[in-house]
């Protein structure tokens, strides 16, 4: 679908500003949802629930434990489409990018959202939509200008497994950074 013609020109350019609203909009649900946890748990707890769900987390993308993620396992019907070169691909990426009506292939999103849910204010919670968002549109239009069609699967493929140690290992950073400080 994203090779056919109505994919040329600035529609995956409004897709991935859809996909970038989407998880905005995801990241500011999911904080006023966890500033009613905060209110209650201590800040250790918090802390301590992060990096167990981002610790089982990282073992299922290492593949050592297996088990499904919770998700759509639906895409967004090609409908949407009905609506024009601009808001068809627009709303396409708002469904998209709030994360709740397709595949979640990482379970990455899911210790982010852990971490928002635990610590973040709203202009965190801001720029971890705009990340989630953003990171898909990469993936989607890193594939459309690729290569011939196959090319952007096979190279993910054969480079798969770095990638994931790489975004796990800039995770685990980052999440050593913002919960260390909440654990002495």
């Amino acid at each position: 679908m994203l090779s056919s013609p109505v994919w040329r020109g600035l529609p995956p350019y409004i897709f991935a500003l859809g996909l970038t609203l989407g998880g905005m909009i995801s990241a500011l649900g999911v904080m006023l949802v966890g500033s009613v946890l905060r209110a209650q748990a201590p800040g250790t707890w918090l802390a301590v629930v992060t990096l167990v769900v981002f610790a089982v987390l990282a073992v299922r993308e290492l593949g050592w434990l297996r088990f499904p993620l919770p998700q759509n396992a639906r895409l967004v019907p090609e409908t949407v489409f009905r609506h024009g070169r601009f808001f068809g691909p627009l709303q396409f990426g708002i469904e998209m990018g709030t994360g709740m009506r397709t595949y979640v292939p990482s379970g990455l999103p899911y210790a982010a959202l852990a971490l928002t849910a635990g610590f973040a204010g709203p202009c965190t919670a801001l720029a971890v939509g705009v990340a989630f968002g953003l990171g898909r549109a990469v993936m989607t239009i890193g594939s459309l200008y690729y290569g011939p069609d196959g090319e952007w699967d096979a190279a993910w493929i054969d480079w798969e497994r770095w990638l994931k140690a790489a975004l796990l290992m800039a995770f685990a950073c980052g999440q050593i950074v913002l919960v260390a400080p909440m654990l002495t």
